[in-house]
């Protein structure tokens, strides 16, 4: 065998080798497209070193004509494959080139099949011997170039930019170093091909050509690329296998309900803790469309969204809860957590959902509300209770009982019980501290509503910007501060009754809020829309003329009638003045009591003074010295306080006629002047006012001051 032509089998044995391998690799892998393109050039690359060898022996033109006709097919399926090579190996996204190179190829094909004399040559045309130095000697064929050759000339230059093009980008997409070696292995090769050719064209070099030998380094550094790039693929994919193993092992034992779906929403897998859960069989889940294990009511919810998700319209929760049917069709709530199984850009081909079974801890959670619940309204009841229970302590002061015998006072306790058991409004009357909240404490301890709370508002007492919220209470954020729900005390008073002490101060808009809880029986909190029943018993109290303030334009006339159903007026204590030693007995012994004092001796004297006294306070100013006097007291005789020394009778006649006829405080003035005239001015000292008169130097030059004394 002469050396060109064992150099020609050797190239073409390689390269036929080196397809072999990979049209295996892309047998056991058929998304390895570049391996079998790969494979197919290198197929056609042996095929042409045998034709090639073969040709060059053949010294008769017709023989020499088929054998290079068939030589130039397998160049052109070598060109073609090389193209779809490119295509693949570089993971180019323009699909167009190769597609237009392999039709620009496939005429040339056709040309070279039925044209004479090939795609190459034209007309006339000879068989010419050459001779190597070794002596050997073979043929090549020459003539006129063949107009269609144009056809496999721009194929082959389009094949050159679509290359150059192609890895320049796979270089840019992060594959320097592959697109390097790529790029430096094909541009050698062709470079290297085109100047040889050239320069047999001009003479300088002598033939014959060596494509299949230029091709060989080129096929060599490509496969060993791609079985590295296999090689690591494929531990890559051990890897995966063991992965997948150990995670599926994972899912198969967990105690977490596991379920995965299908892009067309059946369901492919489930875990043994799911069967055990749901109580189904496998075959009666696998393949079965998963909203049928939903209940009814949420299938088309879930299975809309669960459409939007695998078309990519929607992202995946990562966490939600789901309640499923099991076989013997209880609901159980489990809580998912899912992600996709794959995504191309496009579509999702399934989720895989992992769940905790929470059905027992939301019936503990349903059971443990019902119960904060029912703690609440008896927490609201008691506080409720006590807020009631506080304010009739707070608003005894010391009384258990309405004192009196007086004929204006049984009169008072007779209405009382006859509008106690009924349902009317009262409008309680009378000077300040006669006992209108005492009276109102007894018709609501009488009613039907005595087990209930009774609720007093002082409505002098609260800003008028307050009124609203103090009665009707108010929402979260309804005005500044007002972060928290509070409830009004028309809530408090549920069932019960509410005293609306000083009706008369009450702004004229809540005068009309008022005027329509007692037509409708009902309100809204503020910054509210949820209206309230209100079964509360009204009862109010004033010590003003309410005909006058209505004159006056401060009290709405429609109010005062609604309110005026059943009135009650208390008559003050200097028109019951038989009633004021038993109060004054009453009183000493509460505060005895109070103060650990014996107080049990009251001298006719002070009885009198006390008795004969207008009292503009009433009962609360009777009350009020009372404490003082038991006070100050230092034995069991009642000693009354300083300042009310001169509510005492004594047997000069200046004094009675200053006690008959002035104020008190011109007799204070009156006597503080005699005491500072008889010392001569002087205040503090032995023998200075404020000695005499038994009060502190500073409080008598205070009051001095106050009564512009000179």
């Amino acid at each position: 065998m002469s050396m060109i032509s064992f150099a020609f089998i050797f190239a073409g044995s390689v390269s036929f080798a080196i397809g072999y391998l990979h049209f295996i690799i892309f047998l056991r892998r058929r998304e390895l497209l570049v391996d079998l393109f790969f494979s197919l050039m290198a197929f056609a690359i042996a095929l042409s070193s045998f034709f090639e060898i073969w040709a060059f022996k053949t010294g008769s033109l017709p023989d020499h004509i088929t054998i290079h006709k068939a030589n130039l097919c397998a160049q052109i399926l070598l060109w073609i494959n090389f193209a779809w090579f490119v295509f693949y190996y570089t993971k180019s996204s323009k699909r167009w080139p190769p597609i237009l190179i392999s039709i620009l190829y496939g005429l040339a094909v056709i040309i070279n099949l039925f044209s004479p004399t090939g795609v190459l040559f034209h007309g006339n045309f000879e068989l010419t011997p050459y001779s190597l130095l070794s002596g050997e000697l073979f043929y090549l064929l020459k003539g006129d170039a063949n107009p269609f050759r144009i056809i496999g000339d721009a194929a082959w230059l389009l094949i050159l930019i679509y290359t150059a093009a192609s890895t320049v980008r796979f270089g840019r997409t992060g594959n320097a170093k592959t697109a390097t070696l790529f790029g430096t292995t094909i541009f050698l090769c062709l470079g290297l091909g085109y100047l040889h050719g050239t320069l047999i064209d001009l003479g300088v070099a002598n033939p014959p050509y060596l494509g299949s030998f230029l091709f060989l380094p080129l096929t060599l550094v490509m496969s060993f690329s791609l079985a590295g790039d296999v090689l690591l693929a494929s531990r890559l994919a051990h890897k995966i296998k063991k992965a997948e193993e150990r995670w599926r092992n994972l899912l198969m034992n967990v105690h977490l309900v596991v379920l995965g779906i299908k892009h067309d929403k059946t369901i492919f897998f489930v875990n043994p803790f799911f069967l055990q859960l749901t109580g189904y069989e496998e075959d009666e889940v696998l393949n079965r469309p998963f909203a049928e294990i939903l209940p009814e009511e949420e299938r088309r919810e879930i299975t809309l969204r669960l459409e939007m998700v695998i078309t990519g319209q929607a992202t995946i929760n990562a966490e939600r809860s789901l309640s499923v049917v099991t076989q013997a069709g209880e609901r159980r709530t489990i809580l998912w957590s899912s992600v996709l199984l794959e995504d191309t850009g496009y579509a999702a081909p399934g989720i895989l959902s992992i769940g905790k079974d929470i059905t027992d801890q939301k019936k503990a959670e349903s059971s443990r509300d019902q119960a904060i619940d029912e703690l609440e309204a008896l927490k609201e009841k008691l506080v409720r209770e006590n807020i009631s229970l506080k304010q009739m302590i707070q608003a005894n002061h010391g009384f258990t009982e309405i004192i009196g015998k007086s004929d204006g006072l049984l009169y008072v306790l007779q209405r009382i019980q006859q509008v106690a058991q009924t349902e009317a409004t009262v409008l309680i009357m009378g000077e300040t501290g006669t006992g209108k909240e005492l009276v109102a404490q007894a018709i609501h301890r009488e009613s039907d509503r005595s087990d209930n709370p009774f609720i007093r508002v002082n409505c002098a007492a609260i800003p008028a910007e307050l009124v609203e919220s103090e009665l009707f209470g108010h929402e979260p954020g309804a005005f500044t501060n007002a972060v928290t729900l509070r409830r009004g005390k028309f809530e408090l008073a549920e069932g019960g009754t509410i005293l609306l002490d000083e009706i008369s101060e009450m702004p004229l808009d809540i005068q009309a809020k008022l005027l329509s809880v007692l037509q409708e029986k009902e309100f809204e909190r503020v910054g509210g829309s949820q209206t309230i029943q209100a079964n509360v018993r009204i009862i109010s109290a004033t010590n003003r003329d309410l005909e006058n303030e209505i004159t006056e334009g401060r009290f709405r006339a429609d109010l005062f009638y609604r309110l005026n159903v059943y009135p009650i007026t208390i008559p003050p204590l200097r028109a019951r003045t038989g009633d004021i030693p038993l109060l004054i007995n009453h009183f000493i012994s509460v505060f005895n009591k109070k103060f650990g004092k014996n107080v049990d001796d009251i001298s006719p004297f002070i009885l009198d003074s006390l008795t004969g006294y207008d009292w503009p306070g009433n009962v609360r100013e009777l009350r009020n010295m009372l404490e003082r006097a038991v006070i100050t007291s230092t034995s069991s005789n009642l000693q009354l306080p300083d300042d009310m020394l001169a509510l005492q009778k004594n047997n000069h006649s200046e004094a009675d006629s200053l006690q008959d006829i002035l104020p008190l405080a011109e007799i204070e003035r009156q006597h503080i002047l005699r005491a500072l005239t008889k010392t001569n001015w002087q205040i503090s000292g032995k023998h200075g006012a404020a000695n005499i008169l038994k009060m502190n130097p500073s409080t008598l030059r205070s009051r001095i001051k106050k009564l512009k004394l000179k």
